[in-house]
């Protein structure tokens, strides 16, 4: 075999073998990146979650705060604690309850919102990494079948 053939058949080897690793190298590095990406995602849907739950805390605090406020003031001012006093003071609370919950809930959704943002990252990740490994196979079967390996 004259070695002028010969270097570029092994170059041809070579080039074949590095653009399917560069692809199989694309894949997993694509897939990383979705996975750090989802981690992330996942990550700031706690953090909005805990801070959903911190401010529903504090709504109520703030709540019960002005309901013991308005019972003071009922108190001092001579009015008899009841009836409609006990009324108002309940609708306070109330209030501050559904105000609280409905806080919880957003912060709840929105970590759900970043949970399913984050598998759909993962499941782009995982189709990355096996379209890497499509694109290497499909390289080297197509130099096979070029050179006649194939039949």
């Amino acid at each position: 075999m004259e070695p002028e053939v010969y270097m570029g058949g092994i170059a041809a080897v070579a080039t074949t073998a590095v653009g399917a690793g560069l692809s199989i190298y694309q894949g997993v590095q694509q897939n990383a990146a979705a996975r750090a990406q989802a981690e992330t995602t996942r990550s700031y849907g706690q953090i909005l979650q805990a801070e959903a739950n911190r401010e529903a805390l504090r709504i109520e605090d703030d709540g019960n705060r002005f309901a013991q406020k308005q019972k003071m003031m009922y108190i001092g001012s001579g009015v008899e604690y009841g009836g409609s006093a006990v009324i108002t003071i309940a609708q306070t609370k109330k209030w501050a309850a559904a105000e609280a919950d409905a806080k919880r809930k957003r912060g709840t959704a929105l970590m759900d919102y970043h949970n399913i943002t984050a598998r759909v990252q993962e499941g782009r990740g995982r189709a990355a990494l096996v379209s890497g490994f499509a694109s290497a196979g499909q390289k080297i079967y197509s130099y096979a079948d070029a050179k006649g390996w194939i039949q």
